[in-house]
């Protein structure tokens, strides 16, 4: 069951299928001088994602009550589109391009066949990876050989997990129809 997380409560919601979407942009601050000269001040990338959200009454008077407070002030919640995948941990060594081991943390949670992306500490540099096998609480074996390489301190997290989210909409229109409510979530991965 999907799942948001905030402040230390969770609220279960139903998603519509396939409306878990995902677009990478790129985000740049610029400087413009009196003579028309520009200046790139900053640049990176961010995940811009959307789901679309069904739910009950008890569940929009949760929504409406604390997490739309919660997330218009800018705090941060995660997202889980199955509640049973919340690995979100760290590389405890380096792990080099064209190799598959990746040595980890921890190693609770995952399983073979799982997706899970490796995330740079700068986040500038992100792979998806599939798990072939496990040596439980030391490291994963990816299917394919990794194509960047990482350093201690790198993120993991399963493919369908956001553990730090902040929302990007200034609105919450939920609509309703007979007894089923409905709102599409749109957010990006603090960074």
């Amino acid at each position: 069951m999907p799942r948001i997380t905030y402040n230390s409560i969770n609220i279960d919601v139903e998603v519509g299928q396939g409306s878990l979407k995902s677009i990478s942009q790129q985000v740049f601050n610029q400087n413009r001088s009196g003579s028309g000269k520009i200046e790139t001040i900053s640049q990176y990338g961010i995940e811009v994602l959307t789901f679309d959200a069904y739910f009950d009454f008890d569940t929009y008077r949760a929504l409406y009550g604390w997490w739309w407070t919660w997330a218009r002030d800018g705090q941060k919640w995660s997202f889980a589109m199955d509640s049973s995948n919340t690995v979100d941990t760290t590389l405890d060594a380096a792990a080099a391009s064209a190799q598959k081991v990746i040595p980890l943390t921890t190693t609770t949670g995952l399983t073979a066949g799982d997706y899970a992306i490796i995330k740079t500490a700068a986040n500038d540099s992100r792979e998806l990876v599939e798990i072939d096998t496990i040596s439980a609480g030391i490291s994963v074996t990816a299917v394919d050989n990794l194509v960047g390489s990482y350093a201690s301190g790198d993120s993991l997290t399963h493919f369908e997990y956001y553990p730090s989210c902040i929302n990007t909409k200034t609105d919450f229109d939920v609509v309703q129809a007979g007894t089923t409510y409905s709102y599409q979530f749109e957010f990006v991965e603090a960074l």
